[in-house]
């Protein structure tokens, strides 16, 4: 009986007449998705951020990339990934990104250098950015909770943490249910996602609202504020409109009187320097960790748009606030 494995005769004088040829391997670069990361990356900058190894090197990933209006430079489009970016400038002495690199320029990133790059939340394994990805052959990736960890370890307990509790509860759940009812669908996404709102699909609607689930689950705002989340993950616009209008004013009210207060703490604790020839007279060292995450709140406000009621309370009442946080910028800014 014949092996079920023997190669019939005619086929194998077929192959035979064939000569075997080895081919090269194929190179794992695809250079339509190298272009497109590069348009999605920016780079630190200043003495520090380049490295002679590529394993030296971190990688921020964030929502979204906004350029401030004063400074020029970009900053993350979140509360929590601008004070991760200002963090890491604090401490590796590094400057704050001012471009995104030209992918055709042969000069692109010819060394290792410090970045920040637009991510999708799905990146992450519990959908939160930022993210921070550190060593190009190791890859190991810290979470957001993992980086919070870090940074909120850093602030002295104290006076200190207790600000940090209020920004990260009162001052970030008035922010986010300002984003989520006041903000327009095209800044959401201008903000959060890399979508263009106008590109109307069904994959875009669940992407959209994916990432809206996730950062109501994020920091735990879902159980402080169980309703309000059940009106604002409801697919279509809510039908009680009152009452979710109702539930957010009383989360951006509180967020505004805490605002207040802190403001007139930071006041009494930081001169402003009009008086003296230009901000650059003030030092890194001048901002603590907790400047940091007071002005990355500030700066995330001032994101939002004139749709916005944190950002018209900002600009009509807390100009000690935006002056403070635009001074402590022009710090990390070449």
């Amino acid at each position: 009986m014949a092996s079920l494995l023997a190669i019939p005769g005619p086929l194998k004088s077929l192959f035979d007449m064939f000569p075997l040829k080895t081919y090269g391997s194929i190179k794992d670069n695809d250079q339509a998705l190298d272009y497109d990361a590069l348009t999605r990356t920016a780079y630190f900058m200043g003495p520090n951020a380049t490295k002679a190894n590529k394993d030296d090197v971190f990688q921020l990933g964030v929502y979204q990339f906004v350029r401030d209006s004063k400074t020029g430079v970009l900053l993350a489009s979140d509360p929590w990934g601008i004070f991760a970016e200002l963090s890491l400038c604090k401490k590796n002495d590094l400057q704050l990104p001012t471009a995104t690199p030209d992918p055709l320029d042969p000069k692109t990133a010819q060394k290792p250098q410090h970045s920040m790059c637009i991510l999708s939340a799905r990146a992450s394994v519990d959908k939160s950015l930022p993210i921070l990805i550190e060593s190009y052959t190791r890859r190991h990736i810290r979470s957001t909770k993992s980086i919070n960890e870090i940074l909120f370890s850093r602030i002295p307990a104290g006076e200190q943490t207790l600000y940090l509790k209020l920004l990260n509860t009162i001052v970030y759940d008035g922010y986010l249910a300002d984003l989520l009812t006041n903000a327009s669908p095209a800044k959401f996404c201008e903000l959060y996602t890399y979508i263009n709102e106008r590109d109307v699909s069904v994959t875009n609607s669940i992407t959209i609202q994916d990432v809206k689930r996730s950062l109501l689950a994020r920091n735990n705002f879902n159980l402080r504020h169980q309703q309000l989340t059940k009106y604002l993950l409801e697919p279509m616009f809510p039908t009680n409109r009152t009452e979710l209008a109702a539930l957010a004013q009383t989360a951006i009210a509180e967020t505004i009187r805490c605002l207040k207060k802190l403001q007139i703490h930071w006041r009494k604790n930081h001169q402003p320097q009009e008086h003296q020839n230009h901000a650059s007279n003030t030092q890194r060292t001048d901002f603590q960790y907790i400047d940091l995450a007071l002005a990355s709140y500030v700066l995330a406000i001032a994101q939002l748009g004139p749709d916005s009621e944190l950002y018209q309370w900002m600009h009509t009442d807390a100009q000690f606030l935006l002056e403070f946080s635009q001074q402590l910028l022009q710090t990390y800014s070449i």
